[in-house]
């Protein structure tokens, strides 16, 4: 067991660990809203709701194994990586991937988390190729802003698509320093498709997912909004960690700090009302 990182454990094996394991040796957290969590959960789940999490860490044991779970394994995810961040002691902390639906045995389709910060073809490549990752979250934001102006995360969702559009320039402001003759920002974001997000789920299946979901609305975009931020995070910190040029290891530094940010606002902006 990692004390240093987050483990994703598959309902199958995390039903195996309950088996081997006594109960004082862990805490299972379910950080759904207490709405979802009367419904149905897991026994033995203790309630800590994402928005409420933070504060209420220190109430963690640090001797025990946590395990966090939520419907889908998005909210668990920042969840155990809030924990691993915030807590100064812990013991192994563990995602329950695909949450309370792959528990349930429902199949949980796993957007393709691939390389997409081309960092070996050069600081030009790699800055357009952020600067497109960033059109692309710009995309969908605008998307619900355009196609779901009603939902109670229409101001979270301005303020992420705003942004997107500032990390963008901030991308584009080190691009040109390398360029003969560069595009205006404008002309050069215009033309940009967009059309993969930062975890590599491709902008089209995001909105087809959003259209079709079966769960609350405001729901559906709260989850697929900080499965957004969060990758985002993840991806621009590990490129800041493995580039070997200066200017982008600094850049995505930066940019990665603004992620978390947005991240974080994204936690707290869940309006209950509608579960």
């Amino acid at each position: 067991m990692s004390e240093t990182r987050v483990v994703d454990v598959t309902p199958d094996s995390f039903k195996q660990y309950m088996d081997d394991h006594r109960d004082e040796e862990y805490l299972l957290v379910d950080v759904r809203e207490p709405q979802e969590y009367e419904r149905s959960h897991i026994p033995g789940a203790q309630l800590f709701p994402l928005g409420q999490l933070e504060s209420r860490l220190k109430n963690l044991p640090s001797h025990r194994d946590i395990i966090f779970a939520c419907r889908s394994g998005v909210r668990s995810r920042v969840a155990a990586h809030m924990a691993v961040e915030k807590m100064d002691t812990h013991r192994a902390i563990y995602n329950l991937d695909g949450g309370i639906l792959a528990w349930q045995g429902h199949t949980v389709k796993d957007f393709p988390r691939v390389k997409l910060l081309a960092l070996e073809a050069g600081v030009q490549q790699t800055l357009l190729a952020a600067m497109d990752l960033e059109k692309g979250a710009w995309n969908i934001y605008r998307h619900i802003q355009s196609h779901f102006s009603a939902s109670s995360l229409s101001r979270i969702i301005d303020y992420l698509s705003m942004a997107e559009m500032a990390h963008a320039e901030a991308l584009y402001a080190v691009w040109q320093e390398g360029e003969i003759d560069p595009p205006g920002f404008e002309d050069l974001f215009s033309g940009l498709t967009g059309d993969i997000l930062e975890g590599g789920m491709p902008l089209a299946e995001a909105i087809r997912g959003l259209e079709s979901s079966t769960i609350p609305r405001d729901l559906a975009i709260y989850e697929l909004a900080l499965d957004i931020e969060f990758t985002a995070y993840d991806l621009y910190r590990s490129a800041a960690e493995t580039a070997s040029e200066p200017v982008l290891k600094t850049l995505f530094l930066h940019i990665s700090e603004g992620e978390k940010q947005h991240m974080n606002s994204v936690v707290n902006a869940l309006d209950t009302s509608f579960l």
